[in-house]
């Protein structure tokens, strides 16, 4: 349609039921088993993008048909995203999850950069309805992949007799409420979220086109953070996590505030892209690889969905937020608008370096579970 509104309506028809119905995910998730929860999403999503496509090829399209199919998509996600964070303790042993995390960041990524290429060149030589009708064989694909994962379910509370759905969403609640570990992952996640979105959104745009390069020096920008992920992401697979696990994310998040503010003073690309580099490979040691690893090795298994979607509530909530609050500020300035994207993380790292608990947590990943 050519129309920034539309575009904007079809994503926030997918976002909007994915927020709300989070912690509905978590729960089913733990009431049966990621595998049947991951296979349902995915055939429900293979659906959609197959009658999108057909809707395409065959110019019977139309806004709504797309609003209802991201809807569609919206809910399968919702409950996928924490079933595929809770699905990976019945592949590995303990000791390995850090590494299997951080494979797991490493194929991401390389999909987000191979992903978008592939599906540009079929929309360009046949048309978006084959591009996306390929978008749905690769959720079939992905569908049968789940039937390698085993039938067991996480847990459950040590009964068989059946637990309302609101029980269960209190259970989990109140062990993310009681629990020192969940609340300080929350506080991390939620800190990252008021500062990433934004910056990510719009601050890099902004920054480019402020250093007279937009198009190519944003593409610049971008690549030097997904290189120093990748480069982050093999190093944690490689050499797994230090023991001091308290003193890593407490040191990230000032790192990463710091180097926020540098950004906001950067004079050229090059310089920016220099900054982004070592930034995406703490981050990818730290958050993409050490966080995940550290809920799953402190939280019971019955327990761990429900607390992955629990953690996933900050980026629903504040990704908005940040990027309607850096945008006001960026109008004025530059240099402010990430000082400003620096303060979050920046407080979290102070408040979390003066708790002795949060210094003292180590090795998550080499103690044994004992339920």
């Amino acid at each position: 349609t050519g129309s920034v509104a539309a575009l904007t309506g079809v994503m926030l028809a997918q976002a909007v039921p994915r927020g709300m119905l989070l912690l509905l995910g978590g729960s089913v998730t733990d009431r049966f088993t990621p595998r049947a929860v991951m296979l349902v999403c995915h055939v429900s999503r293979a659906a959609a993008m197959a009658v999108t496509a057909v809707a395409v090829m065959t110019g019977g399209w139309n806004l709504w048909l797309l609003y209802a199919l991201s809807a569609l998509v919206g809910v399968a996600g919702a409950f996928f995203t924490p079933a595929a964070e809770s699905v990976l303790p019945q592949l590995l042993r303990t000791v390995d999850y850090a590494r299997g995390n951080a494979i797991q960041s490493l194929m991401e990524q390389l999909s987000f950069l191979v992903g978008p290429l592939i599906g540009g060149a079929l929309a360009t030589a046949y048309g978006a309805g084959t591009a996306i009708m390929v978008n749905a064989v690769t959720f079939g694909i992905a569908a049968m992949t789940c039937l390698a994962v085993p039938r067991t379910a996480t847990g459950g509370d040590g009964s068989d007799a059946p637990v309302g759905v609101a029980r269960h969403l209190l259970e989990g609640l109140k062990h993310a409420w009681t629990g020192y570990n969940v609340r300080l992952v929350l506080l991390v996640v939620s800190a990252a979220t008021l500062s990433y979105s934004g910056l990510f959104a719009i601050g890099l745009p902004t920054l480019a086109q402020s250093l007279g390069s937009s198009a190519l020096g944003l593409s610049i920008l971008v690549s030097s953070w997904g290189a120093g992920q990748l480069i982050g992401t093999v190093a944690a697979a490689i050499t797994g996590l230090p023991a001091r696990w308290g003193v890593l994310i407490i040191s990230m998040t000032l790192v990463e505030g710091v180097v926020f503010i540098l950004l906001g003073q950067a004079t050229s690309v090059w310089w920016a892209a220099a900054l982004l580099v070592p930034l995406g490979i703490g981050v990818a040691y730290s958050s993409d690889v050490a966080l995940p690893t550290f809920i799953q090795t402190t939280t019971p298994p019955h327990l761990l969905a429900r607390i992955s979607s629990i953690l996933a509530l900050p980026r629903a909530v504040f990704e908005p937020l940040s990027i309607v609050l850096l945008g006001l500020v960026l109008e004025r300035s530059v240099a402010w608008g990430f000082a400003a994207a620096a303060l979050p993380v920046l407080l979290v790292g102070v408040i979390l370096a003066f708790d002795r608990r949060a210094r003292g947590l180590s090795g998550p990943h080499l103690a044994e579970r004992h339920w």
